[in-house]
C-alpha cells in the first residue's frame, strides 16, 4: 500500500514537472530558454534610443543544419566595414590555397661586359606581394635583408657598374592605387594605403613630429622613416593636450608628393609618430634599392624610375629580361592571419586585385570583385542586395546582409581551407580587435570574429561554440547609431555573449 502511494506521488510530481516545462516551452514560442534570452536582447535593442535612427541586422545560424537560429532584418543590405574582409579573404584563400607564395623578381636587361659594366637596367618586378618589406613577419621579410640578398646576387653576376637605372615594374596590377569610392579623409593615412603591383613596407612611412611646448603651438616635422623622396608637407599640425594621442589627418592623393597635414599631436612628448600612405610605392622601392646599391659600392648612372613613369613619358622600351634573383613571400596562410588580426586594408585590397589578375587577366579592383562574386555564386550564396566596391571594407559604399555573411561563414567550414581561415580570426579575450572583450565569459577563448568599424558603423562576424558544443556562425551590423562607439561595442559584446550561451 505504501509503495502504491509513493508511486502515485512520483507520478503527480512528474506530471507537474512536465506541465511546468511545457508551459515554459510554450511561453518561449517553442524555443529553448537560452534562445529566448537572445531574442529578448534583440527586442531590447529595438527599443534602444541610440538605435532609434539606425539600420541594423543580426543573423545567427547553425553550422550543422545551416538553418537560422535567430535573426533580425537579416536580409537588409548594410555597410559592413572590415567584415567585408571575410568575403575577400574567404574567396582568395580557397582559390589560391593556404601555401601560396607571391614572387618578386630581380632582373636585368642588356649585357654585362668583361669589366663588369651592365649596359642596361636593373628591374624589380612585382608579383602582387602585399607583405614585401614588412616588419610584421620574421626577419626574412625585412627590406634590408631582401636588399642584402639581392646585392649579393648582383655581385655574383659580376656587375660592378650599371649604365642604366633601377626600374620598378608594378604592371601586374592597374595603376589605380586606391578604390574609387574611398574618401579623401582616409587615403593619405596609414589605414588608407592602397595596393600596388610592387608594394613595399606596407606602402607606409612614419612621420615624426616634435610637439610644441604649449597647447596650440605648432608641431615641428623632424623626419620621415624611411626617407621618402621628393615628398612635400604643408604642415598645419598643432600641439594638443597631454595624452590626447594621434589626431593627425594626412590629406594627399596617389602619385602626388604634396601632403597636407591637419590636427594635433600630444603635449609632453619628445617625439611623436604618425603614419601615412606612400605616394608611389613602386617608385620608392626603385629609389631605395638604387640608393642601397650605391652605398654598397656599385655605380648607377641614371636615377631610379618605374615602368609607369617611363610609359607616361613615352620612352619605355620592352626588352628581354634575365633573372638575377627572386624573393618569395610568407605563405598565404600567414598573410591572411596578419590581415585579419591587424585588419590591414592594403593586404585585403592586394588579394582582391591578385585574384582578378589570376582569374580574369586583369589586376584591377573591378576584376577582383567579379572574381569574388563568381566564387560565392558558385557556392550557392544568394548575392541579392550585395554591393562590393573594395576588398577591405573601407569604402562606405559597400553593402551586404548579415544573412549573406553568415552563409559565407558556413560555406567556408566545408572548404579545404577552413582551418587556416578559422585560425586567422581574432580570438575573444586574446587577440586582435576583440582582445579586451569577453573576459571571464563563455565567449572568452571560444568566440572568433572579424570586427568592422567606420564612423557610425559597428559590425562583427564569426564563429562560436554554444553550450552544447555545437558550432554557430553569427553576424551583426549596425549603421548610423548614435552615442559613443565604446558603448555600442559593449552592447554588441553582450549580444554575442548570449549567442555563445545558446543551447
Amino acid at each position: 500500500m505504501q509503495q502504491n502511494k509513493t508511486f502515485i506521488k512520483q507520478l503527480i510530481f512528474l506530471f507537474f514537472y512536465l506541465l511546468i516545462g511545457l508551459n515554459i516551452y510554450s511561453q518561449n514560442n517553442g524555443q529553448p530558454v537560452s534562445i529566448q534570452k537572445l531574442n529578448n536582447e534583440i527586442e531590447k535593442l529595438k527599443n534602444d534610443k541610440t538605435l532609434r535612427h539606425a539600420s541594423w541586422s543580426v543573423c545567427v545560424m547553425s553550422v550543422k543544419t545551416a538553418k537560422v537560429i535567430s535573426e533580425y532584418k537579416s536580409e537588409q543590405s548594410l555597410i559592413p566595414a572590415s567584415t567585408m574582409k571575410i568575403v575577400t579573404i574567404g574567396a582568395a584563400l580557397s582559390i589560391l590555397g593556404k601555401d601560396y607564395q607571391f614572387e618578386t623578381t630581380l632582373e636585368y636587361d642588356g649585357s654585362i661586359d668583361s669589366k663588369g659594366i651592365l649596359h642596361g637596367n636593373i628591374y624589380i618586378k612585382g608579383g602582387g606581394d602585399s607583405s614585401f618589406g614588412s616588419d610584421r613577419f620574421d626577419s626574412i621579410t625585412k627590406i634590408e635583408n631582401i636588399y642584402n640578398k639581392w646585392i649579393q646576387a648582383i655581385k655574383k653576376k659580376g656587375i660592378s657598374k650599371i649604365e642604366g637605372s633601377v626600374i620598378a615594374d608594378a604592371e601586374i596590377f592597374d595603376r589605380d592605387l586606391i578604390p574609387s569610392t574611398w574618401i579623401w579623409k582616409d587615403i593619405g593615412n596609414y589605414y588608407g594605403t592602397g595596393t600596388c603591383g610592387l608594394s613595399v613596407n606596407e606602402n607606409l612611412y612614419k612621420l615624426i613630429f616634435k610637439p610644441g611646448n604649449r597647447i596650440g603651438y605648432k608641431a615641428k616635422i623632424l623626419r620621415t622613416e624611411p626617407d621618402v623622396p621628393d615628398i612635400n608637407f604643408i604642415n598645419n599640425v598643432k600641439t594638443g593636450r597631454q595624452g590626447s594621442g594621434d589626431n593627425v589627418i594626412i590629406y594627399g592623393s596617389p602619385y602626388s608628393n604634396t601632403r597636407f597635414l591637419e590636427g594635433t599631436v600630444p603635449l609632453g612628448r619628445k617625439e611623436f609618430t604618425v603614419k601615412g600612405s606612400m605616394p608611389d610605392p613602386a617608385y620608392f622601392c626603385a629609389y631605395s634599392f638604387s640608393k642601397y646599391i650605391t652605398e654598397k659600392g656599385i655605380t648607377i648612372n641614371k636615377p631610379a624610375t618605374t615602368v609607369r613613369i617611363l610609359k607616361l613619358k613615352g620612352i619605355y622600351n620592352e626588352s628581354q629580361k634575365n633573372k638575377i634573383s627572386n624573393y618569395l613571400s610568407p605563405t598565404l596562410e600567414d598573410i591572411i592571419k596578419m590581415t585579419n588580426i591587424n585588419s590591414i586594408n592594403s593586404y585585403a585590397e592586394t588579394l582582391l586585385k591578385f585574384i582578378g589578375w589570376l582569374k580574369l587577366n586583369d589586376g584591377s579592383t573591378e576584376s577582383g570583385i567579379k572574381a569574388v562574386k563568381q566564387f560565392w555564386l558558385s557556392k550557392n550564396v544568394d548575392l541579392s542586395g550585395f554591393l562590393m566596391k573594395d576588398g577591405s571594407g573601407l569604402s562606405p559604399v559597400n553593402r551586404i546582409t548579415t544573412k549573406q555573411l553568415s552563409e559565407m561563414l558556413c560555406v567556408i567550414t566545408k572548404d579545404k581551407v577552413y582551418e587556416p581561415f578559422f585560425n586567422s580570426l581574432p580570438v575573444a579575450g586574446k587577440s586582435g580587435s576583440i582582445k579586451n572583450l569577453f573576459k571571464a565569459t563563455t565567449a572568452e577563448n571560444n568566440l572568433r570574429a572579424k570586427s568592422g568599424y567606420l564612423s557610425g558603423v559597428r559590425a562583427y562576424a564569426g564563429y562560436v561554440n554554444n553550450k552544447k558544443n555545437e558550432q554557430i556562425v553569427f553576424s551583426v551590423i549596425i549603421n548610423n547609431y548614435q552615442g559613443s562607439p565604446f558603448l555600442m561595442k559593449k552592447k554588441l559584446e553582450k549580444l554575442m555573449i548570449l549567442i555563445a550561451e545558446t543551447e
